[in-house]
C-alpha cells in the first residue's frame, strides 16, 4: 500500500520552506519534499526529502510507484534573470518537469477516483 502524501517541489527555496512549515502544524499531514537542494537542517525532520531533478522520469516513476499523492504544490521553477541567460533549460524545468507533474496528477486522480489537487502559483 502506498503511503498518501502531499508533495511539494521546489521545497528548499524560501515559498516551499514556509509553506513546509505551515503544512507542518497540521500532524496529519504526510509531507514529501523535492529539490535539487537538501532541506536546511532545521528542516530536514519535517518531511521525507528527495534531492532530485523533476527532469528524471525514472526518480518520478519510483516516486510515484512508492507513495499515493494527494496534493501537489509546484513551486520549482527557474525564474527571469536565470530564465534569460538559459532559456533551454528554463524551458525544460518550467514547462516540461510542469507537464510531467500534470500528468502525474491526471493519473493519479484516474487510479483515484477523485481529484489531486494541483497548485502551481
Amino acid at each position: 500500500m502506498r503511503k498518501r502524501v502531499i508533495f511539494i517541489t521546489g521545497a528548499s527555496g524560501e515559498v516551499g520552506q514556509a509553506l513546509l512549515k505551515e503544512l507542518t502544524q497540521d500532524p496529519q499531514n504526510q509531507l514529501l519534499t523535492m529539490d535539487l537542494h537538501p532541506l536546511p537542517a532545521d528542516l530536514r525532520a519535517l518531511s521525507t526529502h528527495v534531492e532530485g531533478d523533476l527532469l528524471n522520469m525514472r526518480l518520478l516513476a519510483r516516486l510515484v510507484s512508492e507513495y499515493e499523492i494527494d496534493t501537489i504544490y509546484h513551486l520549482a521553477a527557474l525564474l527571469s534573470t536565470r530564465a534569460e541567460i538559459q532559456p533551454e533549460e528554463a524551458h525544460q524545468v518550467n514547462v516540461e518537469a510542469t507537464l510531467h507533474l500534470l500528468k502525474i496528477a491526471a493519473e493519479e486522480s484516474q487510479w483515484r477516483k477523485r481529484p489531486v489537487q494541483f497548485i502551481f502559483p
